[in-house]
Parts: C-alpha cells; structure tokens; sequence
C-alpha cells in the first residue's frame, strides 16, 4: 500500500492551514450574508425543485453528512496515514461543540418554519427547529473531504479520487437542501465551518500530538470498541425513508470491515 501523505509540522501545512482559513472565513461570512438576503430564499425553492423524481438518491446521499457515520468512516479511512486518527477525533470534537453553539447563536428558522409548506419539496422528516445556521451536514462533510484529501498519498491517480469525492461532498451539502432541510447560506456557512474544524485540528494536533499516544495497543482497542458501537449505532438509527436506511446500513458494514481489519492487525502484533 503506498505511504499516506505525512500531516507533519512544516512550511506546506502551514500554508494549507492559512489557505483553509481564508476558505473559511471567506465561506462564513459570505453564508452568514446571504442570509440576510431575500434572494437566499429565492435560491432555496429554485434548488429544492430543480431535480425531480430523485428522492431516493438525496435521500441516500444526505445521510453521509450524520456525525457519527462521518467519523466511523474516517476511523477507518485514515487510520493509515500519520496523525490521521489524531486529526479525525479532534475534528469530530470540535464540530461536535461548534455546531450547536453557533446554531444557538443564530437561532435561524429552518425553511419549513418559514415557507408554505407547498413552496417546499421535502423528503423523509427534515428539522423544522430554529437550529438552521450553520449546516452540521455540510459541516461535517466538508471537513470529512478536507481531512480524507489531505491523507490521500500524492501522484497524479490519486487527484482524481480527490476530486472525486470533493464533488460527492459537494453533492451531500447540496442535498440539505434538496431534503428542505436547509437554505443555501446554511450551507455555505457550514462549509465554511468545515475548513475552520480542520485547520484547528491540525494547529492543535501540531502543539499537542495525539497520534503517538493513539498507536498504543490499549488505545487501538479502545479505538476499536468506538467503531463497534458507532456500527451498532448505525444498524439501529431511527430512519424514516428506506434510502436512509440503505445508507446507514452500507457505512455501518465499511465499519465492520475497518473493526475486523484493526482486530485482525492488533491480533498479529500480539502473536508470538
């Protein structure tokens, strides 16, 4: 397997750090507004009605945005690559906090406690709350994306599958608000948000290291009981459509294949 690309302390990172928080800033603010905006509004009915008769494929792909399926794939996918753990748990960590306190801060209606509910296309049961600002979903798959691209090894192949799954992120912050769970400005915000969560992972990873620590053989079991009960999580979520529940089910099996392949390498160092 080719060597993952090193998240180290140097010129290049800091650089990238920097260049992730102007994406940031430049994200949130611009999200935060178009908020303010009446073309906001505008934009989120034309969006939710552009694609017809897919329901079932937003449906789906929404469902990668979840925290807790994000960071059980992110267990698994990163776990070869230097300090990819380290900066999945700490990115995990500080959206977990981020969201819902800016979400507080802004107390932003969601569309369907806004608009007629005949203005809105909705799929499966979205939140009707005043949590609207910023996006979790986009949040989390947006730094999910940031955070896989940085670990992916470099050559040319390799772009391709960044790309790849830059537009699949893409896709899954779009379908908050296919789902009519989300505005547009949530969206862009919460992406915003994304490479904030990443950039402070890696600062805090580069002054306070994790990463050796993590490779203990106790911490890889505790590492392995987190991604048991995230696929026991998965397998019982509540849905509501049976694409949610094709969804959970597929990341929650990728899991069970990361668990036995940690099990399976934890297993071989303990041989005699």
């Amino acid at each position: 397997m080719p060597a993952m690309m090193p998240l180290t302390n140097d010129t290049h990172m800091r650089r990238l750090s920097s260049r992730l928080l102007i994406l940031s800033v430049s994200f949130f603010l611009g999200g935060v507004l178009l908020s303010t905006l009446p073309i906001n509004q505008e934009w989120m009915v034309s969006l939710n009605h552009m694609v017809t008769g897919a329901d079932p494929f937003w449906s789906f792909l929404t469902q990668f945005g979840e925290g807790g399926a994000a960071l059980l794939l992110l267990l698994v996918f990163t776990r070869f690559s230097p300090n990819g753990t380290a900066l999945s748990l700490k990115c995990f960590l500080i959206g977990s906090l981020a969201s819902p306190l800016l979400k507080s801060w802004f107390s932003h209606p969601r569309p369907l406690g806004v608009l007629e509910p005949g203005l809105i296309h909705t799929i499966g049961l979205p939140a009707t709350a005043a949590n609207a600002m910023p996006s979790g979903h986009s949040m989390t798959v947006v730094a999910a994306v940031t955070l896989l691209g940085l670990c992916l090894p470099s050559g040319g192949k390799y772009k391709i599958i960044f790309w790849a799954m830059a537009l699949l992120g893409a896709a899954v912050a779009l379908s908050r608000i296919m789902v009519g769970a989300h505005w547009p400005s949530d969206v862009i915000a919460g992406a915003g948000l994304g490479w904030l969560v990443v950039a402070l992972a890696h600062e805090w990873e580069m002054r306070q290291a994790w990463e050796p620590r993590l490779r203990t053989r106790a911490a890889q079991y505790v590492l392995l009981l987190a991604e048991t009960g995230l696929v026991i999580y998965l397998f019982l979520a509540s849905t509501h459509t049976p694409s949610e529940r094709l969804a959970f089910d597929l990341m929650a099996t990728v899991g069970i294949a990361g668990a036995l392949s940690r099990l399976s390498k934890l297993r071989q160092v303990s041989a005699p």
